[in-house]
C-alpha cells in the first residue's frame, strides 16, 4: 500500500462567481482504506475566493511552498496535515480513489450562503512510492469548461474526474 504524501489543489473561480468566505474543503475517499475531508481555510490567510482568480493549496511536507502555499496548518502533525491522520492507497489505484471539492452552505461567521462558480479544479496526489494520480473538473480533452457551480439550489459537493 501507498501511503498520500502530499495533495496540490489548484481552482479557478469563474468570472461570474461571487466572492464568498464560505468554507471549502477538498476530500479523498479511498476504496476500503478510508476518507478524509481537507480545509482550504484561506480565510486564515486573510483571503476571499473572488470572481476570475485562480488560488493553490496544498498539503504535506513534501510540496513547494513556493507552488502551491501550504494550506493553514498543514504541514507536519499539524491538525490539517497528512502525517496526523495518512491515507493509503491502491499501488496503481487511481480509479479506486474519488476526489470531491465541498462548500458549506453558510459561513463561519453564520452569514447566508454565497454562491461559488468555479471554471476548473485539480487535484494531484502524490504518493510516498513516487506514484501520482491526478483528477479535474472536466477531461482534458474537453475545450469548453465544465462550469461548477456550489450553492444551496444546486448542491454542496462536485465529483472530480482522474485524468
Amino acid at each position: 500500500m501507498s501511503l498520500i504524501e502530499s495533495i496540490e489543489v489548484h481552482i479557478a473561480t469563474n468570472s461570474t462567481s461571487a466572492t464568498t468566505k464560505d468554507p471549502v474543503y477538498v476530500a479523498v475517499v479511498t476504496k476500503n482504506m478510508g476518507a478524509r475531508e481537507f480545509p482550504l481555510r484561506y480565510q486564515k490567510a486573510g483571503i476571499e475566493l473572488s470572481a476570475g482568480s485562480t488560488y493553490k493549496f496544498g498539503f504535506g511536507a513534501v510540496i513547494d511552498p513556493a507552488k502551491y502555499p501550504p494550506a493553514w496548518d498543514s504541514v507536519g502533525n499539524g491538525s490539517n496535515g497528512l502525517s496526523a491522520y495518512p491515507l493509503e492507497v491502491s499501488p496503481g489505484g487511481q480509479f479506486d480513489v474519488r476526489v470531491y471539492i465541498r462548500k458549506e452552505p453558510v459561513s463561519a461567521n453564520g452569514e447566508a450562503d454565497s454562491a461559488l462558480v468555479l471554471g476548473d479544479v485539480s487535484v494531484a496526489l502524490r504518493m510516498d512510492d513516487g506514484e501520482a494520480f491526478y483528477y479535474r473538473s472536466r477531461y482534458p480533452t474537453n475545450e469548453q469548461p465544465s462550469i461548477i457551480r456550489l450553492a444551496n439550489e444546486n448542491g454542496q459537493i462536485a465529483y472530480l474526474y482522474p485524468v
